[in-house]
């Protein structure tokens, strides 16, 4: 499980440089302004949905049968492959049939703010419409990762985001020199990198020996059950994505909020998905297997081991954040377009949604143990429980503080949702934390504090080499700042003994 997870990690790292490069790209080119908000919806719109059917439901009620099926025989696991591929690619079509015929009204929901500003507004839907499509080939590539996750094979996935930051670049860069607007030519780029992440995916499911026949028989037994898990996970999944694009709604009322959390999401998206969705990635296949063998103590164990290293990895980032969310921003995101005001409000924030930074990263340890012994509607529960506070939150706090309100009131229900999650799953008696956990975060708070000292004090020391003219010489700051405080953290680990208690 380590060594899957190191290569989830490593491929999602490379995935996230890519994707960070790629939002430097859009942000030198709209900075925070109308048209900056209007390409992030467009953007966000299909990958909602791939959020939803293709990592979300698809995947979690997939791989627990697909895997069943491989205990039989490879032929029925890709006989069922088959059966699933049909009836989604039939559904997709239809559903993105729907979407661009009610895509005006659709808008009036996901940024109701824009219908203040016709032109953005108008933009905002013709955008929409062009990147839709690209649901139907992540969901289809989302498929062939679930198959290629189950055997072990998790880098081809993980790798597929890459693919995507490329073609937004260059693409577009391409599309420019033709005298196509921006707006359009990252639209259009995003839906050629779809066709591609699909034939990518295709080339390693060939290669795996695990292509497959289509096939439709709806009235197949483990079709059948796949679809009725799926129906709850949906509306889980849905619930959790419809959480963003609620508080996407609310920032509509804020000019420039919808891009503002986008950049500081890139940013602290950065170890969510190394940590949180490697550990969600390995942990479905892995913890079904155990639950399908009844071995509670093993998997106990798992998870046990799992969230201490999820924390010791979260924790200390969401310190390193917090105190140098505007030096990061400063560095990462302000030229072009991108100014100093816009480095304020993305740094605070950032700062905001790192204090939810360890809640989302043991969210996603936790939740696979109610999906691995296919309990689907617990975290439907949980997550409509947590999708009303985070709204409430998000409505309270955005009237004194803005978009940092909003932040805010995410990372709190964020926590709030991990509380329901260790409830539910201690309460089913599945899952338990161990009595040593506690003394663990008791060293691993220490270890945070002695590293956010240091970096309190290289700030308030050699805070103008951050901002030098010169960037190789706040680069060179932060990058000291950084490894100074790794190195600081270290060493108050190792002499506590945290080693010894993972």
């Amino acid at each position: 499980m380590i060594c899957s997870g190191l290569t989830v990690a490593f491929f999602t790292l490379i995935s996230r440089i890519f994707g960070l490069a790629r939002e430097l790209f859009v942000a030198s080119l709209f900075g925070a302004g109308s048209v900056a908000d209007s390409v992030n919806v467009a953007f966000k719109l299909p990958n909602l949905f791939r959020r939803i059917f293709g990592e979300g439901a698809l995947s979690t009620a997939f791989i627990p049968i697909f895997n069943e099926k491989l205990l039989e025989s490879d032929q029925k696991a890709r006989q069922f492959s088959g059966e699933v591929f049909t009836i989604l690619l039939f559904s997709l079509i239809i559903i993105v049939g729907l979407m661009q015929v009610f895509m005006p009204s659709l808008m009036f929901i996901i940024a109701p703010g824009f219908q203040e500003d016709k032109a953005k507004f108008d933009l905002t839907i013709l955008l929409c419409r062009i990147t839709m499509p690209y649901l139907i080939f992540i969901s289809i590539a989302s498929l062939f990762g679930g198959i290629l996750n189950s055997i072990k094979r998790f880098a081809a996935f993980a790798f597929t985001p890459v693919i995507l930051s490329l073609c937004v670049i260059f693409i577009t860069k391409i599309l420019e020199r033709h005298n196509i607007e921006p707006s359009l030519s990252i639209s259009i780029s995003v839906l050629i990198a779809g066709l591609l992440q699909v034939l990518f995916m295709f080339y390693y499911i060939v290669k795996a020996k695990m292509a497959f026949p289509l096939s439709f028989n709806p009235a197949g037994k483990e079709l059948r059950k796949f679809l009725g898990n799926m129906g709850p996970i949906t509306i889980s999944s849905g619930a959790q994505q419809l959480h963003l694009f609620i508080s996407q709604s609310i920032a509509s009322f804020v000019p420039g909020a919808v891009s503002i959390l986008s950049y500081a999401d890139r940013i602290y998206q950065f170890p969510l998905s190394i940590i949180g969705i490697s550990f969600g990635t390995i942990l479905l296949p892995e913890l079904s297997k155990i639950y399908k063998q009844n071995d509670l103590k093993q998997a106990i164990n798992i998870q046990n081991k799992a969230i201490k290293i999820g924390l010791l990895l979260s924790l200390p980032a969401a310190f390193g954040i917090i105190i140098l969310s505007h030096p990061i921003i400063h560095i990462i995101y302000e030229r072009g377009a991108f100014t100093p005001e816009d480095t304020i409000k993305v740094a605070e924030a950032i700062s905001a949604f790192a204090l939810g930074l360890p809640a989302f990263v043991l969210a996603k340890i936790l939740t696979p143990i109610f999906y691995a012994n296919q309990d689907t509607k617990t975290p439907l529960r949980i997550t409509i429980y947590s999708l009303i506070v985070n709204s409430i939150l998000n409505l309270t706090l955005m009237i004194p503080f803005s978009h940092l309100g909003i932040a805010l009131g995410s990372s709190i229900a964020a926590w709030y949702n991990v509380y329901l999650l260790y409830k539910y799953a201690n309460k089913s008696g599945k899952f338990f934390i161990l009595p040593e956990i506690k003394f663990f975060c008791l060293k691993l708070l220490i270890s945070c504090v002695s590293m956010a000292m240091l970096l309190l004090v290289i700030d308030n020391y050699y805070h103008l080499y951050f901002y030098s003219e010169s960037l190789m010489t706040k680069t060179l700051t932060l990058s000291i700042s950084i490894l100074g405080g790794i190195i600081v953290f270290f060493l108050t680990s190792l002499f506590l003994g945290l080693k010894r208690m993972i």
